[in-house]
């Protein structure tokens, strides 16, 4: 069987034109923020989970994420500043997604901007019909081309004004490679607690 050579270029080309325009669309909507909802919280999953990042596994690539500043018990109405860091040996690029919720999966305290460059606050509906609100990198905040890391993003998180049991830090982090495609990188996932006053005693 022959082909018409016309043909087979202008198949080739819509193609090529096809997967630029995947990993254009890639590159540019995931480069200003993460889908919302991808913490790893309860109803929802992470960017490795979704494929968005799946040749490898959670947690597996050797690098680490970690928050501090997260009080053991909190003080309601009390301001924290916390710390989110990653770092991967050999990646370029940098994201990550954070919610609050209190043991009923609801949100728990406020997040407030203290790098407006580099964070930005999203809110979405959970499947309980729950607005969560989610603070993540920004474009400027993917910090393009520092090698290996740790890079690290500072936010503050307002307590409940009211006791509100345990509360969890739900928090996702692409180290990305930079290849502007959705492979090669690597999702570390982490919560950490915080207590109720009432609870400690």
């Amino acid at each position: 069987m022959r082909f018409d050579p016309a043909l087979v270029k202008w198949l080739a080309t819509g193609l090529f034109v096809s997967v630029l325009s995947v990993s254009t669309t890639y590159a540019v909507h995931y480069g200003k923020g993460p889908k919302s909802a991808s913490t790893n919280a309860p109803g929802e999953s992470s960017c490795q989970a979704e494929k968005c990042h799946a040749q490898n596994a959670l947690n597996s690539g050797g690098g680490e994420l970690a928050v501090t500043g997260i009080p053991e018990i909190y003080e309601p109405g009390k301001r924290y500043t916390l710390s989110i860091t990653l770092l991967q040996k050999g990646q370029k690029r940098w994201g990550f997604q954070m919610t609050v919720l209190n043991e009923d999966s609801l949100p728990a305290g406020e997040f407030l901007l203290l790098e407006p460059k580099l964070t930005q606050l999203k809110t979405e509906a959970a499947a309980d019909g729950s607005v969560r609100q989610y603070v993540e990198h920004t474009l400027e905040g993917s910090h393009m081309g520092r090698k290996d890391g740790p890079i690290s993003w500072a936010v503050a998180w307002q307590a409940p004004t009211k006791p509100e049991g345990r509360v969890t830090f739900y928090t996702a982090a692409n180290a990305a490679n930079f290849n502007k495609k959705p492979w090669g990188d690597f999702i570390y996932t982490t919560l950490d607690t915080s207590e109720a006053p009432a609870l400690a005693r």
